[in-house]
């Protein structure tokens, strides 16, 4: 359905109304707990103190916090956050604000854009996570460009995105493909090849996606073309970073570099520049500029004569002369860099900062297109001409944490706005998956995919008893159903929050991860997903003794797999309220993680009040994998 151009309108006031939700909790939390209460969940980080001072990209400021007495952190602060400063029992107006760009146990390094206030360097001080207004901002500023598109070729990009104008193919292209591909990948890579405007490669848990993008980032280069893989998140980044790497491409990853994993941190841009020449020399006027400034600060504290003014204020226009000197020589060591870069790689949210803001590609990948707010997502159609967009519609959707914004359109992703749009003419959907046993895979397929799905030999038979100790007589289906109906395993809320638990869903999988570890199943090998965080909590703290044993949230495990998975579905009420799992997408995630044997444990009495739940609970009586907990409890007693 063609839209008009307040649809960028509508979709900057729903924005709005995110950004403000997304305070309004922030505020909340803060103002209602504690602040033994906010250190424990990430809010806030007390009592630490500055150790060490750097220089880094961009004359940044890189300080180094932690605790005076060594000790270990409570913080929960990740690479990326946004945080303010300030004493820790003196508050001053307008802490400055930096970016978590190193997070350990004992220590956070803060990367500030101008020199902090000294403050900073005298001693206790707290950090406060504050909210990230930076994505927001990029994201309006999209809008606002892609609504001002009303002439030539650029009109034509505004209306292709607004449902107006038709996406273009060429013909077909012939290439060798680098890699064997099956008939639906080496159709979704020819598409992609063809498309002048954009294509969909519609990607099935299992089905290889990351095979086709990686096949048509070769095609792209072999082409001379240049290219921009991105995603909404760090982690599909780096994903696609590491599918150029091992294709043999010559990609580069914009961003900082503590928000990339460890083994890919030396082709970040960051760490590649710093041998540059012209980036060694910028760095040294840099450190000449900050002398400077304390120069004029040391001027201006000694006494308030007019000759120590005028030696301030020239130390003050040297020190900003030297850094405009040495952010030009500092750009081009940057350029240098990017320009021998057969891809680059960054997440939305960077497309419109300072490094790539001027730069433009011949063709866009976008991964995990369908986890992308559409407003992110189209800051890659402001960066090519050719966008790929590659996802699944059927499993999660991006976070929104406003339910007006969602319930008006936010939570709708551009693949599935495309989809709608155009059909299936400009999608090609990926068939074949190498993840589950075909008993796995057979729900799922006929649930969410049409019953289009199919096993690849290879993974349609295998059984959890192949990676056991030889022997092991294990009751273990690749399907299990643990029906907890009648137990009285009633859910509970948590104290202080409003996520649920399930005290007697927590002692089956508990028991059921042991019987598994004993069994000879590698921790590594295992993973326990629920839908609430508390109740991964309260299973992960009976863990803990198993330290590297995953056990999460089913949103913060999609895109994940194992060997084996033990699922909590935690809902048990006299209502037949099923909660979180009304979102289909989010079971079918949880449903398509393992790849030998799926453990559920579930109330039939509950679930049961949802067709979909009903119809899941049947499979497994179909599959001769269900069992009631009482005949379980009276069989592990034996």
């Amino acid at each position: 359905m063609a839209r008009d151009v307040t649809h960028f309108e509508a979709l900057g006031r729903l924005l709005e109304l995110e950004r403000r939700a997304e305070r309004e909790r922030l505020a909340t939390e803060k103002a209602a707990l504690p602040l033994a209460e906010l250190e424990s969940r990430g809010l806030v980080v007390l009592d630490v103190e500055s150790i060490e001072e750097s220089i880094g990209l961009g004359g940044r400021a890189l300080v180094t916090f932690a605790r005076d007495d060594k000790r270990a952190l409570r913080s929960k602060l990740h690479s990326g956050d946004v945080v303010s400063v300030s004493p820790r029992k003196a508050p001053v107006d307008n802490p400055p604000q930096g970016i978590v760009t190193r997070a350990t146990r004992q220590q956070l390094e803060i990367a500030f854009d101008r020199h902090p206030p000294p403050f900073i360097g005298e001693g206790r001080l707290r950090i406060d996570l504050v909210a990230n207004d930076v994505t927001f901002d990029r994201a309006r500023s999209v809008l606002k460009r892609l609504s001002e598109m009303t002439h030539g070729l650029a009109r034509d990009r505004q209306q292709l995105v607004l449902g107006a104008l038709t996406p273009r193919f060429e013909k077909r292209p012939t290439f060798t493909p680098s890699r064997a591909l099956n008939p639906e990948q080496l159709d979704a890579v020819s598409l992609a090849l063809s498309a002048r405007d954009v294509a969909l490669v519609h990607g099935p848990p299992g089905t290889g996606k990351s095979t086709v993008l990686s096949e048509i980032a070769v095609q792209c280069v072999k082409r001379g073309q240049r290219l921009l893989c991105t995603a909404a998140s760090n982690a599909a980044v780096d994903h696609l970073l590491e599918l150029c790497l091992d294709a043999g491409l010559n990609a580069i990853r914009v961003g900082h570099p503590a928000r990339v994993l460890p083994h890919l941190q030396q082709h970040t841009l960051d760490l590649l520049v710093e041998d540059h020449d012209d980036r060694i020399t910028a760095r040294e006027m840099f450190d000449e500029a900050f002398e400077l400034l304390g120069y004029a600060r040391k001027q201006r504290n000694q006494g308030r004569t007019r000759a120590r003014f005028a030696n301030a204020r020239a130390a003050k226009s040297d020190a900003y002369a030297l850094m405009d000197d040495a952010r030009v020589l500092e750009r081009k060591a940057v350029e240098s860099v990017l320009g021998r870069a057969d891809v680059i790689c960054a997440t939305l949210s960077m497309l419109d900062g300072h490094v790539l803001a001027q730069r433009s590609f011949d063709v866009a990948l976008l991964d995990e297109a369908t986890q992308a707010l559409e407003p992110l997502a189209l800051g890659a159609f402001l960066k090519a001409p050719t966008v790929i967009l590659a996802g699944d519609p059927k499993q999660l959707a991006a976070t929104v944490i406003s339910m007006e914004a969602k319930a008006q359109g936010l939570g709708t992703s551009l693949f599935e706005r495309v989809l709608a749009d155009f059909g299936d003419e400009v999608k090609r959907m990926l068939k074949e998956q190498h993840r589950m046993h075909e008993a796995l895979m057979r729900f799922p397929s006929r649930e969410m995919y049409g019953g289009e799905l199919r096993a690849h030999p290879s993974v349609a038979g295998r059984v959890l008893t192949d990676v056991l100790t030889p022997g092991t007589t294990l009751d273990a289906p690749p399907l299990l159903f643990l029906d907890t109906a009648g137990k009285g395993f009633d859910e509970s809320r948590e104290p202080g929050t409003q996520s649920l638990r399930n005290e007697g869903e927590t002692e089956l999988i508990v028991a059921r991860a042991r019987e598994l570890l004993a069994a000879g199943l590698a921790p590594e090998q295992l993973a326990v997903i629920t839908p609430y965080s508390a109740q991964a909590s309260f299973i992960r703290e009976r863990l803990q003794d198993v330290p590297t044993l995953e056990v999460d949230t089913i949103d913060a495990f999609q895109g994940r797999e194992k060997e084996a998975v033990l699922l909590s579905l935690v809902r048990s009420n006299g209502d037949q309220q099923v909660g979180f799992l009304e979102d289909l997408r989010r079971m079918n995630v949880a449903i398509t993680r393992a790849k030998r044997h799926l453990f559920v444990v579930g109330d039939s009495a509950t679930l049961t009040g949802h067709p979909f739940y009903a119809r899941f609970i049947e499979e497994t009586q179909q599959q001769e994998g269900y069992r009631s907990a009482w005949e379980w409890n009276a069989g592990s007693a034996q």
